[in-house]
This record gives structure tokens, C-alpha cells and sequence, in this order.
């Protein structure tokens, strides 16, 4: 790997875990430079400034494994989410749709990246988009209950609980049923 690759690369993956964790608006060039141990010009060398470094993170980010149907999809949620461990310093995707999907320069950059590859795949799973903008709330509000505010009635996400409960707010978003006019 050449001296520009490596710099690139501490570029791009302090710039997703600053970005992706605090939010675009509230991190500079200089905080993802000096966590990357470069100069911060090299941010215009690499991607051109601090909103082409950031499109640079979302690349790959919402790609979504092909999945048989609904139940096949709410075992991969339930997976990811029982399987990842809550003290580990890389930022998820939920950390990206949190922090960012609001901000008023680059949510509407993350807003699309997720719409057309992770909810279309959702979408293509549960055959429609209602039950599946239901289940992507249910992702986004188990998250945010756990992690903003650790809503006690939420199990500890090592337990079956959790697990069980994770997996009922799926299973009721993919219930749904349009009424009938």
C-alpha cells in the first residue's frame, strides 16, 4: 500500500467515525485530519473537501444482503443487532441515519443512499413500501430507545428478552395491513 493510499484510507475511516458518530455539522476537517495524523490540506487532495470526503464514507455504507422474505429478513435484523457489540468504537449505519439524515447540507445525500440500497432491499423483502417503512421505524426506534433513551423497560441486548422484544416490533411491522377504503 502506497504513502497516498494509507493517508486516503486514515482520511476516510476517521472521517466515518467522527462524522458518523457526531454528525457532519459538528465535526471539522481539522478534528478528522488531526485523528488521521495528516495535514488537513490533504482533504482537498484526496476528495476535494469536507462534503466529498464525507460522500466517500457513504459508499457501501446501506448495501443490503438479498433476503428470501420477511422472516428471513427479521432473523438478519435480530442478528446484527444481537450480534454487534454495543461497546465497539466503530459507528453503524444508525449512527449515520441519526446523526446525519436530519442535517440540513448532507440528509438529503443520506437520505437517498439509504433509500436506494437499503429500502429498496427492505422493500423487496416484505413486497411493499408501508411494511417496510414500518419496519425500518422499528429498527430506528428500538435504536433510539436503547441508545438515547435507555427506556428501562428495554432488556439488556445480551438477553433472549431483548432478543424477543427486538423481534416482536419487527414481526408487528411486517403484520401491517393497509386498510381498506
Amino acid at each position: 500500500m502506497t504513502k497516498a493510499e494509507k493517508t486516503r484510507g486514515a482520511l476516510l475511516n476517521n472521517a466515518r467515525a467522527l462524522q458518523w458518530r457526531y454528525g457532519y455539522s459538528n465535526v471539522t476537517l481539522r478534528q478528522i485530519a488531526k485523528a488521521a495524523g495528516v495535514d488537513v490540506a490533504l482533504v482537498s487532495r484526496y476528495f476535494g473537501g469536507k462534503l466529498g470526503l464525507f460522500e466517500a464514507t457513504l459508499e457501501g455504507a446501506f448495501e443490503f444482503p438479498r433476503v428470501d422474505g420477511p422472516e428471513d429478513l427479521v432473523d438478519l435484523v435480530v442478528h446484527l443487532f444481537t450480534s454487534h457489540p454495543r461497546d465497539s468504537p466503530e459507528p453503524t449505519i444508525l449512527h449515520l441515519l441519526l446523526m446525519n439524515a436530519q442535517d440540513e447540507e448532507v440528509g438529503p445525500l443520506v437520505r437517498e443512499a439509504q433509500h436506494s440500497a437499503m429500502q429498496t432491499g427492505i422493500e423487496a423483502a416484505l413486497g411493499d413500501s408501508p411494511r417496510a417503512a414500518l419496519f425500518m421505524a422499528a429498527i430506528l426506534g428500538m435504536t433510539v430507545a436503547e441508545k438515547s433513551m435507555f427506556l428501562s423497560g428495554i432488556a439488556p441486548c445480551e438477553s433472549p428478552v431483548y432478543e424477543a422484544q427486538l423481534r416482536h416490533m419487527l414481526n408487528a411491522a411486517i403484520s401491517y395491513k393497509a386498510p381498506t377504503v
